[in-house]
């Protein structure tokens, strides 16, 4: 007997192509069986008529508590959003990790995270930011945590913007990537309002580093005077730069996304950025499920949209094999949402000069099941 049996509900799987009317069971906590008309028994049956059955979803950018001050309380959030996986964007250094490896080994959510630069990471925000001095950097101390905890680890995480590097430009980047390549990792980049030319930021990067918030309107953007999409750029996405949507509060802009998208520049990965100084903050990131809203009425079509929150950030994690679809055999990962048409107001930063537009559905989190568990309901579903 299954555990659980989702039917009638639509399929949008795009690691598998698939999308259609599909039954999904599971079993030991495992994907079963995906297939039209399971007549199986099942402990608990759920219909899913007019819903959107997806993989769980990867948040490849969050700031996660007890990691970071400002972090989101994670369970909660990520699992009413649909959120399976999540991964923190460099609350810790290299000097903080160890203490929170409890919370990541005990989480009911997947856990992974990035490692700041900086020894303590983020612990000095809000009231000031880190420490990106290149000398000050710990390879020892880095080196040492890759060894013992490298599972858990993604790449290095550096803030490059002009307010926190200060004078020293790229050479913080600079050195970033030299030391991932000495490590074997990769780089994200956080790059609102750079200290030089958006350009020369890109020219610094390698295949499977991530540039995140890369519709910033800040400073040096991805587009040039005439708004097209600079030749660097799409020269860096040609060596296999990964670009990363990730909004927050602040570090988007419509006028850069919508002439970007129109052109057929697509985020590789779509992700929130949320804390707790943005998570329900309306107009702007909210929640996982807010940005698929958001970058529905930009353009961006269903299967795409699930693909650039599932199946491209697993293959980017190196965990294709266990996350982002719903492979028979693979844990139990899974997401309903209702899509309901509705009017919706999104801005693109949460003061009073914002721009606004408006959306005309809504991704409505119904359900989410973690490893065979149901860890998130709505009352009335």
């Amino acid at each position: 007997m299954y555990q659980i049996l989702i039917k009638n509900g639509t399929v949008a799987d795009p690691a598998n192509s698939l999308h259609g009317s599909f039954d999904v069971a599971v079993e030991d906590g495992k994907i079963s069986a995906v297939s039209s008309e399971i007549g199986a028994p099942a402990v608990s049956i759920v219909d899913a008529s007019g819903c959107i059955v997806v993989p769980g979803l990867i948040d490849h950018h969050a700031h996660v508590y007890p990691l970071a001050k400002i972090g989101i309380p994670a369970e909660s959030v990520c699992f009413s959003s649909g959120v399976t996986t999540v991964v923190d964007a460099g609350s810790t250094g290299a000097k903080t990790f160890r203490k929170y490896k409890g919370f990541i080994e005990t989480a009911k959510l997947t856990v992974k995270a990035y490692i700041n630069v900086c020894s303590t990471g983020l612990d000095s925000l809000p009231v000031e930011v880190e420490d990106v001095d290149p000398s000050h950097y710990d390879e020892g101390a880095m080196r040492e945590l890759v060894e013992e905890e490298g599972n858990k680890l993604l790449g290095l995480k550096l803030r490059t913007s002009k307010e926190i590097v200060k004078d020293m430009g790229y050479e913080p980047l600079r050195q970033t990537v030299r030391l991932a390549e000495k490590l074997g990792l990769s780089v994200m980049v956080h790059c609102t309002n750079p200290p030089a030319e958006m350009s020369e930021l890109v020219e610094c990067l390698r295949e499977g580093d991530v540039m995140t918030h890369m519709y910033m309107n800040k400073g040096s953007t991805i587009l040039d005077s005439s708004g097209h999409v600079k030749k660097a750029v799409t020269n860096a996405r040609k060596r296999g730069v990964i670009f990363e949507a990730s909004d927050a509060r602040a570090h988007f802009g419509f006028d850069v996304s919508e002439l970007a998208i129109q052109a057929g520049f697509y985020p590789d990965i779509i992700a929130t950025d949320i804390t707790k100084l943005s998570m329900y903050l309306r107009p702007t990131a909210f929640s996982m499920a807010n940005q698929l809203a958001k970058y529905s009425m930009l353009g961006i079509q269903e299967d795409e949209l699930f693909r650039r929150c599932t199946i491209n950030p697993a293959r980017h994690m190196k965990i294709d094999g266990s996350a982002g679809s719903l492979t028979v055999g693979y844990p139990a990962d899974i997401a309903v949402f209702r899509k309901e048409e509705r009017n919706i107001i999104f801005g693109d930063r949460a003061d009073s000069s914002a721009q606004l537009r408006e959306g005309k559905c809504i991704y409505r989190p119904l359900m989410t099941v973690k490893n065979g568990e149901v860890v998130y309901r709505d009352i009335a579903f």
